[in-house]
């Protein structure tokens, strides 16, 4: 009998951990970018006819194109990101963070 109640102890572990293994897995993915002040997806916005000056030199010291940069825009106008990926193995992906 005790084993019984042992049986069934290891059994309701089992699901409580595996519940809340699948609520993890199961959580929607954010899209890139994300608005960390209100959570809200960011949008694309078109290029600006001024970049800051981080992102001009970063694109003159890794020889880009200015097409190379992204800017993206919180719907509810708490900052804009620029985003430059990463192209090749020595060099990273570029962030810049400028408030509107």
């Amino acid at each position: 009998m005790d084993y019984v109640g042992s049986l069934l102890g290891g059994l309701l572990l089992l699901g409580v951990v595996t519940d809340g293994l699948l609520r993890k897995v199961g959580k929607k993915a954010r899209k890139f970018p994300c608005c960390r002040t209100c959570g809200m997806n960011m949008y694309t916005a078109g290029p600006a006819k001024f970049m800051p000056g981080e992102v001009s030199r970063y694109l003159e010291q890794h020889n880009l194109p200015t097409q190379a940069a992204c800017r993206f825009i919180c719907p509810n106008g708490h900052y804009q990101l620029w985003f430059i990926p990463k192209f090749g193995n020595t060099e990273k992906a570029f962030f810049l963070k400028e408030e509107l």
